[in-house]
Protein backbone atom coordinates (compact mmCIF):
# COMPACT_ATOMS: atom_id res chain seq x y z
CA UNK A 1 0.00 0.00 0.00
CA UNK A 2 1.24 3.38 -0.55
CA UNK A 3 1.58 5.47 2.20
CA UNK A 4 -0.99 8.09 1.55
CA UNK A 5 0.32 10.68 4.39
CA UNK A 6 3.17 11.16 1.68
CA UNK A 7 1.04 12.34 -0.93
CA UNK A 8 -1.14 14.61 1.21
CA UNK A 9 1.43 17.19 0.86
CA UNK A 10 3.01 16.68 -2.17
CA UNK A 11 2.61 18.74 -4.94
CA UNK A 12 0.05 17.65 -7.16
CA UNK A 13 1.81 16.99 -10.52
CA UNK A 14 4.29 14.84 -7.98
CA UNK A 15 1.46 12.65 -6.84
CA UNK A 16 -0.02 12.88 -10.50
CA UNK A 17 3.83 11.08 -12.02
CA UNK A 18 3.86 8.93 -9.32
CA UNK A 19 0.24 7.31 -10.29
CA UNK A 20 1.80 7.64 -13.87
CA UNK A 21 4.86 5.41 -13.18
CA UNK A 22 3.86 2.98 -10.54
CA UNK A 23 0.07 1.94 -11.52
CA UNK A 24 -0.46 3.20 -14.59
CA UNK A 25 2.75 1.87 -16.83
CA UNK A 26 2.45 -1.39 -14.02
CA UNK A 27 -1.29 -1.95 -14.28
CA UNK A 28 -0.29 -2.21 -18.58
CA UNK A 29 2.14 -4.96 -18.28
CA UNK A 30 0.38 -6.48 -15.17
CA UNK A 31 -2.74 -7.38 -17.23
CA UNK A 32 -0.63 -8.39 -20.76
CA UNK A 33 1.08 -10.76 -18.15
CA UNK A 34 -2.73 -12.19 -17.11
CA UNK A 35 -4.50 -12.21 -20.17
CA UNK A 36 -1.17 -14.66 -21.59
CA UNK A 37 -1.61 -16.22 -18.54
CA UNK A 38 -5.46 -17.05 -18.97
CA UNK A 39 -5.46 -17.86 -22.27
CA UNK A 40 -3.41 -20.83 -21.51
CA UNK A 41 -4.99 -21.57 -18.38
CA UNK A 42 -8.35 -22.01 -20.09
CA UNK A 43 -7.04 -23.66 -22.94
CA UNK A 44 -5.29 -26.12 -20.67
CA UNK A 45 -8.50 -26.91 -18.01
CA UNK A 46 -11.04 -25.90 -20.07
CA UNK A 47 -13.71 -26.99 -18.56
CA UNK A 48 -12.62 -26.94 -14.62
CA UNK A 49 -11.08 -23.44 -15.75
CA UNK A 50 -13.70 -20.62 -14.98
CA UNK A 51 -14.72 -19.62 -18.58
CA UNK A 52 -15.57 -16.06 -17.64
CA UNK A 53 -12.04 -15.53 -16.21
CA UNK A 54 -10.48 -14.56 -19.54
CA UNK A 55 -12.90 -12.61 -21.09
CA UNK A 56 -13.70 -10.95 -17.62
CA UNK A 57 -9.81 -10.12 -17.73
CA UNK A 58 -9.77 -8.98 -21.55
CA UNK A 59 -12.78 -6.41 -20.37
CA UNK A 60 -10.88 -5.16 -17.40
CA UNK A 61 -7.95 -4.66 -19.97
CA UNK A 62 -10.35 -2.83 -22.39
CA UNK A 63 -11.97 -0.23 -19.64
CA UNK A 64 -8.82 0.44 -17.74
CA UNK A 65 -6.88 0.93 -20.36
CA UNK A 66 -9.53 3.74 -21.73
CA UNK A 67 -10.00 4.80 -18.34
CA UNK A 68 -6.06 5.71 -17.97
CA UNK A 69 -5.78 6.95 -21.59
CA UNK A 70 -8.24 9.87 -20.49
CA UNK A 71 -7.03 10.54 -17.17
CA UNK A 72 -3.45 10.82 -19.00
CA UNK A 73 -4.41 13.00 -21.96
CA UNK A 74 -7.99 15.13 -20.53
CA UNK A 75 -7.94 15.11 -16.61
CA UNK A 76 -4.44 14.79 -15.74
CA UNK A 77 -3.08 18.04 -17.77
CA UNK A 78 -5.86 19.74 -16.76
CA UNK A 79 -4.91 19.34 -12.75
CA UNK A 80 -0.99 20.10 -14.04
CA UNK A 81 -2.77 23.48 -15.04
CA UNK A 82 -4.05 24.37 -11.93
CA UNK A 83 -7.96 23.47 -13.02
CA UNK A 84 -9.13 23.12 -9.26
CA UNK A 85 -12.67 22.84 -9.23
CA UNK A 86 -12.77 22.93 -12.64
CA UNK A 87 -12.08 19.45 -13.40
CA UNK A 88 -15.03 18.68 -10.84
CA UNK A 89 -16.70 16.83 -14.01
CA UNK A 90 -13.82 14.55 -15.31
CA UNK A 91 -13.22 13.96 -11.71
CA UNK A 92 -16.69 12.57 -11.00
CA UNK A 93 -16.88 10.79 -14.07
CA UNK A 94 -13.09 9.16 -13.11
CA UNK A 95 -14.81 8.01 -9.73
CA UNK A 96 -17.46 6.44 -11.53
CA UNK A 97 -15.02 4.35 -13.38
CA UNK A 98 -14.01 3.39 -10.36
CA UNK A 99 -16.91 1.77 -8.98
CA UNK A 100 -17.10 0.10 -11.94
CA UNK A 101 -13.38 -1.38 -12.25
CA UNK A 102 -13.91 -2.43 -8.43
CA UNK A 103 -17.48 -4.05 -9.57
CA UNK A 104 -15.00 -6.23 -12.40
CA UNK A 105 -12.56 -6.90 -9.50
CA UNK A 106 -15.36 -8.28 -7.19
CA UNK A 107 -16.55 -10.95 -9.96
CA UNK A 108 -13.03 -11.65 -10.55
CA UNK A 109 -12.59 -12.63 -6.83
CA UNK A 110 -16.13 -14.39 -7.11
CA UNK A 111 -15.53 -16.66 -10.18
CA UNK A 112 -11.91 -17.39 -8.45
CA UNK A 113 -12.96 -18.24 -5.45
CA UNK A 114 -10.92 -15.21 -4.59
CA UNK A 115 -7.80 -15.57 -6.20
CA UNK A 116 -7.44 -19.13 -4.35
CA UNK A 117 -6.12 -22.04 -6.88
CA UNK A 118 -7.63 -24.84 -6.65
CA UNK A 119 -6.71 -28.68 -5.21
CA UNK A 120 -3.51 -29.56 -7.39
CA UNK A 121 -3.85 -26.52 -9.84
CA UNK A 122 -0.48 -26.20 -12.29
CA UNK A 123 2.21 -23.80 -11.71
CA UNK A 124 0.83 -21.95 -14.71
CA UNK A 125 -2.48 -21.37 -12.81
CA UNK A 126 -0.97 -20.71 -9.02
CA UNK A 127 0.90 -17.84 -10.86
CA UNK A 128 -2.04 -16.49 -12.64
CA UNK A 129 -4.24 -15.74 -9.41
CA UNK A 130 -0.85 -14.89 -7.58
CA UNK A 131 0.00 -12.11 -10.55
CA UNK A 132 -3.99 -11.22 -9.61
CA UNK A 133 -3.58 -10.93 -6.84
CA UNK A 134 -1.07 -8.25 -7.13
CA UNK A 135 -3.10 -6.87 -9.34
CA UNK A 136 -6.34 -6.36 -7.56
CA UNK A 137 -4.22 -4.95 -4.77
CA UNK A 138 -2.62 -2.61 -6.89
CA UNK A 139 -5.42 -1.19 -8.61
CA UNK A 140 -7.32 -0.86 -4.90
CA UNK A 141 -4.37 1.63 -3.65
CA UNK A 142 -4.47 3.20 -6.88
CA UNK A 143 -8.47 4.13 -6.68
CA UNK A 144 -7.58 5.10 -3.28
CA UNK A 145 -4.64 6.90 -3.61
CA UNK A 146 -6.89 8.98 -6.55
CA UNK A 147 -10.14 9.18 -5.05
CA UNK A 148 -8.75 9.87 -1.65
CA UNK A 149 -5.97 11.80 -2.12
CA UNK A 150 -5.35 13.72 -5.56
CA UNK A 151 -9.19 13.90 -6.36
CA UNK A 152 -10.55 15.24 -3.15
CA UNK A 153 -7.32 17.52 -3.02
CA UNK A 154 -8.32 18.92 -6.51
CA UNK A 155 -11.41 19.29 -5.51
CA UNK A 156 -11.07 21.42 -2.41
CA UNK A 157 -8.75 24.02 -4.25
Amino acid sequence: MTDLNVWQQAPLNATINHILQRYHEVHRRQLADLIVLAEKVSAVHAGVFPAEVLPLLQGIEADLSNHMMKEERVLFPMINQGAGRGAAMPIQMMMHEHTEHEAAIGQLLALTDNLTPPEGACGSWQRLYAQAREFVDDLNDHITLENEILFARVLAA
